[in-house]
């Protein structure tokens, strides 16, 4: 049987080409996305969840516990990034925090019987440094970085739990010259490296054999331009 990995947020962008390396890495994919995939990957088990509700949560919780008891990894990489309202403070905060905890814990039975097994946190590097644009989206993702370091001493030494913390890496959607020269500027290594940071951290983390609660930043120098 093969080894499955639950990876949430894997729509598009990151999370799409994460789920087509893992796949073709050998894994069954567990793919969660709020709505069904823009362009889906064959083999992937998709499952279209709202993970800011606590029913969608729990059916998610149920469906690996029955189809895929040989878990191997979770990857949370769902993600938003929204205004301060009220209300999408609530969703972040359920989205990056609260969720990721749940999931844990409600799968902590096959987590902590298999022989290896990783939890891999993506998270954000400004984040940790605060955003006076996007207060509620710092908050939850330093939040999430802090459940790194809760779950590694929670669990036993078998799982490994770790997190990812990128800079940029993808410019926006219809941005001009200007703006993606300026933006691009912000690091030392100056270019926009798509999924290929977070796939090869992932991959790193995978293998990793004396490494739990620890965060990888992957910013491009931006902390030493």
């Amino acid at each position: 049987m093969k080894e499955s990995i639950l990876l949430t947020g894997c729509n598009k962008r990151v999370g799409h080409d994460l789920a087509l390396h893992l796949q073709q890495s050998g894994y069954q994919v567990v793919g969660v996305s709020r709505n069904p995939p823009r362009e889906p990957i064959s083999g992937v088990d998709y499952q279209c969840a709202d993970l800011t509700q606590s029913t969608d949560v729990d059916a998610l919780i149920s469906h690996i516990k029955q189809e895929h008891p040989n878990l191997r990894a979770i990857i949370h990489n769902a993600s938003l990034w929204l205004d301060d309202t009220a209300v999408n403070i609530d969703a972040m905060l359920a989205l990056h925090v609260a969720t990721p905890i749940r999931i844990n814990l409600g799968l902590s039975e096959l987590i902590t019987r298999a022989p290896r097994f990783d939890i891999i946190n993506i998270c954000d590097d400004n984040a940790t440094r605060g955003s006076k644009n996007h207060v509620g989206y710092a908050a939850a993702k330093t939040a999430l970085l802090n459940t790194t370091l809760s779950f590694a001493k929670l669990f036993p030494p078998t799982v490994r739990v770790n997190a990812i913390s990128p800079g940029l890496l993808y410019l926006k959607e219809g941005s001009d010259a200007a703006y993606q020269a300026k933006t691009v500027k912000k690091s030392k290594i100056q270019k926009e490296p798509k999924a290929e940071p977070i796939i090869s951290s992932v991959d790193y983390i995978m293998r990793a054999d004396f490494m739990t609660g620890s965060n990888l930043v992957v910013n491009g120098g931006r902390h030493v331009r």
